[in-house]
C-alpha cells in the first residue's frame, strides 16, 4: 500500500529528523559556534598555550581541548570552549569576550587582564583561581564555582552571578554593580572596598550581603 503523507507533515518530518541528527540521539549537548563564520577546528586536542600565543583566532573551537602552560596575548573572541580543561593554566592579556565557557574547567588557573565581557560561564568552575584585573562585565556566571577564588580588580558590573558559590573567596578593589545574586552563596566571601551591587561600598567593618540586587 503506498501513503501519501500530506506536504506539510513531511516537511515536519524532515525537520525533526534533520535536527535529530544534529544534536545525537541522546540529545548530546555541545558549544555554541559562530553563526556563518568556522574558526579554526582544535576540539578534543591537548593545546600549549605556545601554539595560541598572539594568535587571533576568532570563533575557535575548543570545545572539550586541555590547556596547558601560559596562554599570552591571544584574540579567542566568541571561541567555544564548552567544557575545556584549563586546569592550573595561566592566561594573560587573551580576549574571550562573548566565549562559551560553560562547563569548562579553570579550578586553580591564574587569570591576569583576561577580557570575558559578555563570555558565558555558567556552571564553570574557577574554584581556587587567582584572578586580577579581570573583566566580567554583562558575563554570564550562573551556578558558577568561585569557592576559595581570589578577586582582585574585577569588573563583575552586570553580570548574573545567580546560584554561584563564591564561599570562602576574597573580592577586593572590584565593581559588582548591578550584578544579579539570587541565591548566590556569599556566606563566608570576604570583602575589602568593594563596589557592592546596589552601588554602596563595603569597607573593613562591612560587606556586601546586605546590599545585593
Amino acid at each position: 500500500m503506498n501513503t501519501r503523507w500530506p506536504r506539510s507533515l513531511s516537511c515536519v518530518i524532515a525537520t525533526a529528523m534533520s535536527s535529530a541528527l544534529l544534536i545525537g540521539c541522546g540529545g548530546e549537548k555541545h558549544g555554541r559556534s559562530c553563526s556563518g563564520h568556522r574558526g579554526k577546528d582544535l576540539s578534543g586536542r591537548t593545546v600549549a598555550g605556545d601554539d595560541l600565543l598572539q594568535k587571533t583566532l576568532h570563533c575557535v573551537n575548543l570545545e572539550g581541548s586541555t590547556l596547558t602552560g601560559l596562554v599570552s596575548e591571544a584574540n579567542l573572541r566568541h571561541g567555544n570552549l564548552y567544557k575545556a580543561r584549563l586546569t592550573g593554566a595561566s592566561l594573560e592579556n587573551v580576549d574571550l569576550r562573548e566565549a562559551d565557557l560553560r562547563g569548562a574547567d579553570l579550578s586553580s588557573v591564574s587569570l591576569s587582564q583576561v577580557d570575558l565581557r559578555g563570555a558565558d560561564l555558567s556552571d564553570a568552575m574557577l574554584g581556587k583561581g587567582l584572578l586580577e584585573n579581570v573583566s566580567f562585565g554583562g558575563a554570564h556566571l550562573s551556578d558558577v564555582d568561585l569557592r576559595a577564588a581570589s578577586l582582585t580588580h574585577v569588573d563583575l558590573t552586570k553580570a548574573d552571578l545567580s546560584g554561584a558559590d563564591l564561599s570562602g573567596a576574597a573580592l577586593s578593589d572590584s565593581d559588582l554593580r548591578g550584578a544579579r545574586t539570587r541565591d548566590t552563596d556569599l556566606s563566608t566571601t570576604t570583602w575589602e572596598n568593594v563596589v557592592c551591587p546596589d552601588g554602596s561600598r563595603s569597607n573593613a567593618g562591612t560587606s556586601c550581603t546586605s546590599h545585593l540586587t
